[in-house]
C-alpha cells in the first residue's frame, strides 16, 4: 500500500518539535481559542504545484525547505533530535508529490501537508493508518519521556470525499508538559493530502478544513 511509507515518514514525530510547541505560555489568547472561524483574522495560501487553496490563521508563515531546517537550528540545542528531525524531513523531500511548510511563531505550532498519489481511504483504510500511528508512537515512547494518548479517531466518508482524522495528546510528565499532533488524510478530486499539525492546545481544525479546496 502506497499509504505505509508515507505514514511512517510523516507521522513518526520526534520529540524535537514537541518540546517547542510544549514552551508556549498557556496564558496567550490565540487563534486555537476562538471558537468563531469568521473571528479570526486568516489567510489563503494558493499551492500551486497541486492546484490547492488553504485557509490558515494569519500568524502561520510559509517556509521554505531551506528556512524550514535554519528553523529547526533556532528552536532545538540538542544534536540527537535534530539530527533525527532532519533525517525524517529529508525523507519527506524525496517522496512523491509535494510538501509545503507553514510555522505559527505565536504559539510554536506547525502545519506540514504533503500531496500524494491519489489513495482513496476506506474504513479498513483508517483502521490501518490508526495502528500505523499507534505503532509509531509506542517507538517514541520506547526512547523518551513522551506519553501518548489517543483522544479521537474518526474515518468519514460521503462518497465524493474520505476524511481519517486522528487528535493524540503527547505529555512528558517528568517535565509537566503537554502538546497535542492532529493527523488528516484527505481523498477528494483525484487527489490525496496528508495534514500534520502539532500545536500546544488540542484544535478544532475542522473549520479550516471545510475552506480547503482540493
Amino acid at each position: 500500500m502506497v499509504l505505509r511509507k508515507t505514514i511512517v515518514l510523516i507521522l513518526v514525530v520526534s520529540q524535537l518539535f514537541l518540546t517547542a510547541c510544549m514552551e508556549v505560555a498557556k496564558e496567550v489568547l490565540d487563534w486555537t481559542q476562538i471558537e468563531d472561524i469568521n473571528d479570526i483574522e486568516g489567510q489563503t495560501h494558493v499551492l500551486d504545484d497541486d492546484a490547492i487553496k488553504l485557509f490558515l490563521p494569519s500568524t502561520f508563515k510559509k517556509f521554505s525547505s531551506i528556512d524550514y531546517l535554519k528553523l529547526l537550528d533556532s528552536l532545538v540545542t540538542d544534536n540527537k533530535n535534530l539530527e533525527i528531525e532532519r533525517l525524517r524531513f529529508r525523507n519527506i523531500r524525496k517522496m512523491d508529490g509535494n510538501h509545503y511548510i507553514f510555522f505559527d511563531h505565536s504559539i510554536n505550532a506547525s502545519y506540514i501537508i504533503n500531496s500524494i498519489p491519489y489513495t482513496p481511504i476506506s474504513r479498513q483504510d483508517a483502521k490501518y493508518i490508526l495502528g500505523i500511528i499507534r505503532q509509531s508512537q509506542n517507538k517514541v515512547s520506547e526512547t523518551t519521556d513522551l506519553k501518548f494518548t489517543k483522544i479521537t479517531a474518526k474515518h468519514n466518508d460521503n462518497g465524493k470525499t474520505q476524511i481519517f482524522k486522528g487528535i493524540f495528546k503527547l505529555e512528558n510528565p517528568k517535565l509537566n508538559q503537554q502538546a497535542f499532533q492532529h493527523a488528516y488524510f484527505i481523498s477528494s478530486n483525484k487527489k490525496t493530502v496528508i495534514i500534520n499539525l502539532i500545536a500546544p492546545f488540542e484544535v478544532n481544525f475542522d473549520p479550516f478544513l471545510e475552506k480547503m479546496i482540493l
